[in-house]
């Protein structure tokens, strides 16, 4: 995160530091002490305590002429309250599926619920979903996001997508592409992430065991979850499946650069950040719909759904019938594609069209989409 960093004037901004606390701290209740339900209901204070204090900040902006309130699902709360108040249009920024939508999702392998069929929510989710239904408009990184809001019978008008972008620190530890003619090595399949369900671990794994008669190797860069471990013992111990843990940006861009093919076949996302850095770094993709990327099947890559391994290794084993040159060229123009129109600067761009649309609405019958 602290390479992500950006100069900005540190009189702009503001450290909540003792709700982030409160926060951390139901975190390790949850995920190290095993005590779900009392970490949870602390994360929840520490959101709420964002919230609360956030509104002398939102007073003193509105003071100094702020018209918009762009604040992020479940740190709101009585600061939109306050931002209303102050005539300030709210603005929710959401960056995954819908809270209803997003464990029926990753429970059935990806495929998008019923209006019916909507998962209950805990007591976290309910806050995030309430923080969200009280903004005027919905800010979302992927249509994949909109379309879930749509499902829960959201207008279209109110849901903006836009894309995000690769910052510029990431673009500057990218190395040079290899001159070297592509090998006959065996093929190399990179994977970035949480190496868990929701991200598509499972049907990665099973696609491959149907991989037998072709060469390939597995890099993992990031860490593996505990059921994965459990559930995939065996397969993880196979000498082509080589897990790297967490990498540095600088040793995660050059694994990309050596990659013939990135595999990231999630269920649920908002929008893969690591798909676009996968791209900038010349990859040839395979991803799901659902991961919320860019990637056009047969354009950068090759989309398959959610959820289907046999989809998965086709498509696989399809890309190795392709000549590595080929997959040069494909992931050149993904590159050139991402520097071209995803970079973080143009994110801003975009962000700052979006406050112009909203605080001057010419055609309410159009949805932002950039």
């Amino acid at each position: 995160m602290l390479n992500r960093g950006e100069e900005i004037n540190e009189r702009l901004v503001f450290s909540m530091w003792g709700s982030e606390a409160v926060y951390a701290a139901g975190l390790y209740i949850s995920r190290t002490l095993g005590i779900s339900d009392i970490g949870k209901w602390v994360e929840r204070m520490g959101f709420r305590l964002y919230g609360r204090g956030a509104v002398s900040k939102v007073n003193r902006a509105a003071a100094n002429g702020a018209k918009i309130y762009h604040y992020r699902a479940g740190f709101g709360h009585d600061s939109v309250k306050a931002a209303k108040t102050a005539g300030l249009i709210t603005l929710c920024d959401h960056a995954i599926a819908h809270p209803e939508v997003l464990e029926y999702i990753v429970a059935n392998d990806g495929r998008m619920p019923d209006r019916e069929d909507a998962c209950p929510l805990d007591p976290l989710w309910s806050d995030i979903k309430e923080d969200i239904e009280q903004a005027e408009a919905v800010l979302v990184n992927s249509h994949f996001v909109k379309d879930t809001f749509i499902m829960r019978g959201w207008n279209p008008r109110l849901v903006h997508v836009v894309y995000l972008g690769v910052d510029e620190q990431f673009f500057s530890v990218i190395p040079p592409v290899s001159e070297e003619k592509p090998s006959q090595k065996p093929f190399q399949l990179l994977f970035a992430g949480s190496f868990e369900k929701r991200k598509g671990a499972e049907d990665l794994l099973k696609a491959l065991r149907l991989l037998e008669d072709k060469k390939w190797e597995l890099r993992i860069a990031g860490s593996i979850s505990p059921d994965i471990k459990l559930l995939f013992r065996r397969d993880l111990k196979d000498e082509r499946i080589r897990p790297l843990g967490w990498l540095s940006r600088r040793d995660l861009a050059a694994e990309m650069v050596k990659a013939d093919i990135f595999v990231f076949p999630s269920l649920a996302e908002g929008s893969a950040r690591v798909v676009f850095e996968a791209m900038a770094c010349g990859c040839y993709v395979i991803t799901t719909p659902n991961s919320g990327s860019i990637v056009e099947d047969g354009i950068h890559g090759r989309l398959v759904p959610a959820g289907d391994a046999e989809s998965l290794v086709s498509a696989i084993r399809e890309t190795m019938a392709q000549s590595r040159e080929w997959l040069r060229e494909t992931g050149r123009n993904n590159a050139q594609v991402v520097r071209n129109r995803y970079r973080q600067s143009q994110y801003g761009d975009n962000l700052l069209r979006l406050y112009q649309e909203l605080l001057n609405p010419k055609d309410q019958s159009i949805a932002t989409v950039i």
